[in-house]
């Protein structure tokens, strides 16, 4: 049997949501840890005073300061994610930019719906027709273009000419 899973396409995420969600993730995991840290530090020193037997104390403080010190870890790996992130962001709205540059240079809507008068065919038929001269346009010119990307680029281009 042949493997197909690498045949499915993947929905494109967009940079600025993966950048929100490392964002989000870095912060929330620092700071889980540093409070985490904190109050294990004022335990320690007595100055929250915790009422347990030292073996169950020590034991569950070591675990916990484990646990917390895997959150620091976690949350400084988001924070270098999302540096990369950001220069992908700007790689991404550069292509973009581009694409859609180079689409309103060469076609007009009329060029991408073939002449088609909107009244001769049903909305869905239109939607199918532009969209499949807009993805055929974009592999002639683009044909570096991962699937997902371009699908997403057909969709940007596509609300740019028939924003209705």
């Amino acid at each position: 049997m042949a493997d197909t899973s690498d045949k499915v396409p993947h929905t494109y995420v967009e940079a600025d949501k993966k950048l929100e969600d490392a964002s989000s993730t870095a912060w929330s995991f620092t700071l889980m840890g540093i409070i985490g840290i904190a109050f294990l530090v004022l335990i320690w020193t007595g100055i929250l005073p915790v009422r347990l037997s030292i073996v169950t104390l020590s034991s569950g403080t070591m675990a916990l300061g484990f646990l917390f010190f895997i959150f620091l870890i976690l949350g400084i790996r988001g924070f270098q994610e999302r540096k990369k992130l950001l220069s992908a962001r700007a790689k991404e709205e550069a292509i973009i930019f581009q694409i859609g540059q180079w689409f309103q240079e060469h076609y007009s809507a009329d060029a991408i719906s073939n002449g088609v008068e909107e009244d001769e065919l049903p909305v869905e038929q239109l939607y199918f027709l532009r969209s499949e001269n807009i993805s055929r346009a974009m592999k002639e010119e683009f044909p570096e273009l991962e699937e997902s990307f371009a699908e997403y680029m057909m969709e940007l281009i596509y609300q740019m000419y028939f924003p209705d």
